[in-house]
């Protein structure tokens, strides 16, 4: 059965409201969207009369071959490279793509701009490092005009409709596809007891002294976990208290954390790992003493990795649109989500990772919510003058 022709199927409706800084989620469940329309064949001939899009749609698939490749950037993970395989077999389009973390992109992009070097069409990161990086200095074009298929600009398909996942303070450089609980707490059972760290008071035992690792919080997704916890804990000082006092250790990348925590270095590990990255530990057999863990009320969600932003003077900018556009239908969502193991905010796709999914009746902090933002910037500050 092919995937346009995948059965209709409930999915969980969350309406999300804001209380103190966090966002509260009621979970219910309610029918998906009717179907989105099939889109044309790419290349192929349509009937006498077509809708306009069509035809636009047409003429950038001939556009786009003739460009012949796609640049992009994605996070670290193997299915982020097949998710780009899809879309190179569906259109014979060649992809050339690298998987980097944002913080440490952003600065390198940001130098390769500065010498007259434009490289890449499209990225999907998460935004923090992205808009405060990059968006600034004018490396990126507003992503909505991109989106024209009807498909895709259908509200009834999207929770929240198509303009809530423009995540970004201006509603105008990051579209957010994503809907994602994140996995940001992960401990060693051969140096903490399962059951031992539940809340954030627990994380300031003594004994978790200078074994702890974690993101960085004073800059890009390091901050979000820390947000969280500040948070929760209604306190500032837990930003010393916790990440100077308990004399954390720090890495913006996720596979030095990761593999510390494997090798037993610390206990303790803060910072959102998501599927894609974690999966290829889990199948070497690396991981079976390495546990996920939810401490209460400093969990937080959002697209994830899951959010597109097209640069300023991309190489290949048919691509890049035909792309964009290709994602977000129904089957594109549908193969990201098998590939990369994501959930998408598109409601008639299933679910591609239900640890991902939102647990109805808890409390969570949505990281990439325009009004977040100013909340995220002042972890960034505190932990500056925390930490210097």
């Amino acid at each position: 059965m092919s995937i346009l022709e995948t059965r209709r199927h409930r999915r969980e409706f969350i309406r999300v409201g804001t209380l103190t800084g966090i966002t509260a989620l009621v979970v219910s469940c309610a029918p998906s969207a009717a179907p989105a329309p099939a889109a044309p064949a790419p290349g192929g001939s349509a009937p006498a009369g077509k809708p306009q899009w069509e035809t636009d749609w047409d003429k950038l698939v001939v556009e786009a071959k003739r460009e012949g490749k796609l640049s992009a950037i994605t996070g670290v993970g193997a299915g982020y490279r097949t998710a780009f395989d899809d879309f190179q077999t569906a259109f014979g389009i060649t992809v050339e793509h690298a998987g980097m973390n944002a913080s440490t992109f952003a600065p390198r992009a940001l130098q390769e701009r500065k010498g007259g070097i434009y490289s890449y069409d499209v990225m999907i990161q998460p935004p923090t490092s992205i808009l405060a990086t990059l968006k600034p200095e004018g490396v990126l074009d507003p992503i909505q005009p991109v989106f024209f298929r009807p498909d895709v600009l259908d509200d009834k398909v999207w929770l929240g409709g198509f303009k809530a996942g423009l995540t970004d303070p201006e509603a105008k450089w990051a579209y957010g596809f994503g809907l994602e609980k994140a996995r940001s707490y992960w401990i060693n059972l051969n140096l903490v007891k399962d059951g031992e760290i539940t809340k954030v008071e627990d994380l300031l035992d003594p004994k978790w002294k200078g074994k702890i690792i974690a993101g960085d919080p004073r800059l890009g997704g390091g901050g979000w976990a820390a947000t969280a916890i500040r948070l929760k804990a209604g306190d500032d000082s837990i930003m010393k208290k916790l990440f100077k006092d308990q004399d954390v250790a720090f890495n913006r990348e996720l596979r030095p954390r990761l593999e510390a925590l494997i090798k037993g270095q610390y206990a303790i590990q803060i910072g959102n790992l998501p599927p894609p990255f974690t999966e290829e530990f889990e199948q070497g057999g690396l991981m079976k003493h390495i546990k996920h863990i939810e401490i209460d009320g400093a969990e937080y969600y959002g697209a994830g990795n899951n959010i597109a932003f097209m640069f300023n003077r991309p190489p290949n900018p048919n691509a890049a649109k035909l792309y964009l556009n290709w994602l977000l239908t129904k089957e594109g969502q549908t193969l990201w989500n098998k590939r990369v193991s994501s959930n998408s905010r598109r409601q008639d796709v299933e679910p591609g990772d239900p640890r991902l999914a939102l647990t109805p009746g808890k409390k969570y902090l949505q990281v990439d919510a325009p009004e977040t933002y100013a909340l995220v910037e002042k972890t960034y500050d505190i932990s500056k003058e925390v930490l210097k």
